[in-house]
């Protein structure tokens, strides 16, 4: 049974394919996407089709960070149940708490630039007014449970 459970640890690499594929997936749809935006943008300089884009690239910035996510994700599940990697300091992880950790700042950075996407079409005033507080509320509790981690170690 224990050198089942042991060996079982290689399991978590479909998860870590997974997330990796989708990942590379989602950062090559968003460069593609990117840079069709870009050419869309240059193609109408001079008229007023080009009206609506930051939103749109705003919403492509949305894509890069999720594809981040997984990225960090495949690293982590790696890391932790399989063996070290050679990266950055920072985005070493040594524990769930690191995972938390760096996903949840990252998920902070992914609802502010929902808000921005959101922000920018700005069709209902008390809407995005609850939206914006529900965010806030959202980012407050990943900060705060993070700080609280940090004061317990």
């Amino acid at each position: 049974m224990k050198a089942l459970l042991e060996n079982a640890k290689y399991a978590v690499i479909l998860a870590v394919i997974s997330s990796l594929a989708a990942s590379v997936s989602i950062f090559v749809w968003s460069s593609v996407k990117m840079l069709l935006a870009i050419l869309h943008m240059f193609s109408g300089l001079f008229s007023s089709e080009a009206t609506g884009m930051a939103a749109h690239m705003v919403a492509i910035l949305d894509s890069f960070i999720l594809a981040v996510i997984l990225y960090i994700f495949a690293i982590a599940l790696y890391e932790l149940f399989i063996g070290d990697l050679n990266l950055p300091d920072w985005l070493v992880i040594k524990d769930l708490d690191d995972l938390k950790k760096k996903l949840s700042s990252v998920i902070a950075l992914m609802l502010a630039v929902t808000f921005l996407e959101h922000l920018a079409e700005w069709n209902d005033p008390q809407g995005t007014l609850m939206f914006a507080i529900a965010i806030a509320a959202v980012i407050f509790a990943l900060v705060f449970y993070m700080k609280m981690k940090e004061k317990k170690e």
